[in-house]
């Protein structure tokens, strides 16, 4: 290695004389770095002042070089036993190198001795289960303004993070720092662009900083005992590490304390005026209550529906919530009227609305269509019971014609209703109780020592049962809708019956049949087989509240254009199979954009880097080879079906036949 210096000029005179400039000085930088790389298995032997092709030859390129348009754009190098030093300066020279991938090789330096921030030009840089050590440099981020993706993980990395410089840069969206030795605490200010960060695994002590703990899941900070919030510490930890402290400030000038002075007058009559307002309002308020107190002592026709506080779990004890059950007009069609309620079907034993009155009611969940409870009568049969709210935009007629419509549906991975209540300003869904809860649950929320850890056979089957449940629903609920329009059905957008002649809301042509498909809407009965729920809902929905309550809106073309179709759904089964891939917690299901992963975005560029195993859960890489790599290849049409373009997607049919084949090779249909 030391005598081939000197020689590197004299070597590069040897190169073909077809080579154009720009040919001979990529192929000189690139030999400039192989001198510092150690190289015992000879991976690197193309990269030769002999070389009979240049680096980026469309027939035989230089291993491990990427290019593009005769440019190289890339430096893959993974797997290779690489060891030694790697010179960043050498190939600051490469003016289209966007990206170096040195992952599993076996660099031991200081990552300052590397020169890495020479290297401007790079958006990406994976350097991930290596050896290098040392603290991580602060002109990482002050000189390359490009760089988007840092991975780091799985080194000996070392000393405090360089706080102010990572909050000042300014295109960062990926930052892997887990499984390392660094110390100190966590930065206190985070680039807005960051869309994910890890630092499991290290020695980080002090306290989460709230504003970044909203921000990342719990499970990117695992594995620092010493720090106060993450998950495992010890109670010990954060009363030793006290309140987070607030970044520094100036102290304050003279005319701050003006400032001050005249804000605090404001607020003081601000102040003033609020009081009397809530004052009034108090007391007519109690007014109001006292009226249905003698209203309600008047009118006989009123149950008491139970519900348990959310905050305080199951096993809580009960609040009244009075459900007014005013007379109504008989149900639409068939189905048996008991009472208030109507009962769907003859699957369940009868039961009517003063039985859910006096039912053991839990308080299972609050989505994003209403409160769900679990409801265990006095004669023994439990149901799920499902509150919902701004379900105004069709009338009775409507309603009840689509509960009817989707109490029928019959398939292993569908739960149909099996009753419903309606009024004005109440309605309530009635299912069979599922007790193990939904697949959010299973893969996000259960901690508990015997919590089911699902292994590449069960997420396999589960994907295929939902992929089977969606089509099934696409086949089913798409020509009710065909019919519906060619017939022509009245609907309204008011609570009493439309005209006829009206068009039907639920005949929309282009809507989803789903239009809510997400992993808490997966429901998972004793066999672990998943039962699709909260579907066929969307022409009930408010209008103005559709985008917040359905999921298919948080697709691009929803997201962006309020507009959502059949391929809407598609993309919500690519985000729960990326979902089940990957077992992260989806940042597309929260309303805001803090907490959870981009998995669509992170799937999409481990597919473009081929790095999709970095990606799949490691539960399912404990399975074996045969088990990751059919997790990789369902990873693959989970980006597939998530594509930022509609049309660019596989159908349900398409998806679920792609879903069902991949399980089937794996043994786990």
């Amino acid at each position: 290695m030391v005598t081939f210096r000197p020689l590197l000029p004299l070597l590069l005179l040897l190169l073909p004389t077809t080579l154009t400039a720009e040919d001979g000085a990529d192929a000189a930088a690139l030999l400039r770095l192989k001198q510092s790389i150690s190289d015992p298995t000879d991976r690197l032997a193309a990269w030769s002042p002999s070389s009979p092709s240049p680096p980026c030859d469309a027939a035989n390129p230089w291993a491990g070089v990427q290019c593009y348009k005769g440019v190289v754009v890339g430096l893959r190098l993974t797997h290779m036993n690489l060891s030694g030093g790697f010179n960043f300066t050498a190939i600051s020279t490469l003016p289209g190198l966007h990206s170096v991938n040195l992952k599993h090789n076996n660099f031991s330096v200081p990552l300052s001795s590397t020169g890495v921030a020479a290297a401007r030009s790079l958006r990406a840089l994976y350097l991930s289960f290596n050896a290098f050590s040392g603290a991580v440099p602060a002109d990482v981020f002050t000189n390359m303004r490009w760089l988007k993706k840092l991975y780091l993980e799985g080194n000996n990395v070392t000393g405090p993070l360089p706080a102010d410089a990572i909050a000042a840069a300014p295109r960062l969206m990926e930052l892997h720092l887990d499984r390392n030795q660094i110390d100190g605490p966590v930065p206190f200010r985070l680039p807005s662009s960051l869309k994910l960060f890890n630092v499991s695994h290290n020695r980080l002590t002090g306290s989460i900083p709230p504003e970044i703990a909203r921000r990342f899941d719990k499970s990117a900070f695992a594995g620092n005992p010493g720090l106060c919030g993450s998950p495992g510490s010890d109670a010990a930890v954060c009363v030793a590490a006290g309140p987070v402290p607030p970044p520094a400030m100036p102290p304050p000038s003279p005319e701050d304390f003006v400032a001050v002075q005249e804000e605090t007058s404001v607020f003081v009559v601000i102040g003033i005026i609020l009081l009397v307002i809530l004052l009034v309002t108090g007391a007519m308020v109690l007014m109001l209550r006292q009226d249905e107190r003698n209203a309600a002592a008047a009118t006989p026709a009123a149950y008491d529906y139970y519900s348990t506080d959310a905050a305080a779990g199951p096993g809580s004890s009960k609040e009244m919530v009075a459900v007014d059950v005013a007379a109504s007009t008989s149900s639409h069609g068939g189905g048996r009227r008991m009472g208030e309620f109507v009962l769907l079907t003859d699957d369940v034993p009868p039961f009517g609305l003063p039985d859910l009155m006096k039912a053991s009611a839990e308080v299972l969940g609050n989505g994003t269509l209403g409160s769900a409870y679990k409801a265990a009568m006095r004669s023994g049969a439990t149901v799920a019971v499902k509150r919902m709210r701004d379900m105004n935009r069709a009338g009775r007629a409507e309603f009840e014609r689509r509960l009817h419509l989707l109490g029928e549906l019959r398939h292993p991975n569908v739960l149909p209703p099996v009753g419903y209540h309606f009024r004005k300003e109440e309605k309530l869904i009635v299912s069979q109780f599922m007790p193990r809860g939904s697949l959010l649950y299973i893969l996000h929320g259960d901690q508990s020592p015997n919590r089911v850890v699902l292994d590449w056979t069960a997420r396999a089957r589960i994907a295929v049962g939902v992929a089977r449940g969606l089509a099934f629903l696409h086949e089913k609920l798409g020509g009710a809708i065909a019919t519906a329009a060619a017939a022509g059905r009245p609907a309204s957008m008011d609570f009493d019956d439309a005209a006829p002649g009206a068009p039907s809301l639920a005949a929309e042509a282009g809507e989803p049949a789903h239009g809510n498909l997400k992993s808490g809407n997966i429901l998972l009965d004793l066999d672990m087989e998943p039962r699709l729920v909260d579907y066929g809902l969307l022409p009930l929905v408010d209008a103005s509240q559709a985008p917040q309550a359905m999921f298919a809106f948080r697709s691009p073309e929803g997201a962006t254009r309020g507009a959502v179709s059949p391929r809407s759904d598609v993309y919500c089964l690519g985000v729960v199979l990326l979902e089940l891939v990957t077992g992260r917690f989806p940042s597309q299901y929260l309303l805001s954009a803090r907490g959870g992963t981009d998995v669509v975005h992170w799937a999409a560029g481990a597919v473009a880097e081929g790095a999709e195993k970095e990606l799949v859960d490691p539960v399912i890489v404990a399975g074996g080879a045969g088990d990751w790599e059919a997790a990789v290849r369902l990873l693959r049409v989970g980006v597939r079906c998530a594509k930022p373009e509609p049309e660019t997607r596989p159908s349900v049919a398409e998806a679920a036949c792609l879903v069902e084949e991949i399980a089937a090779a794996g043994g786990a249909s």
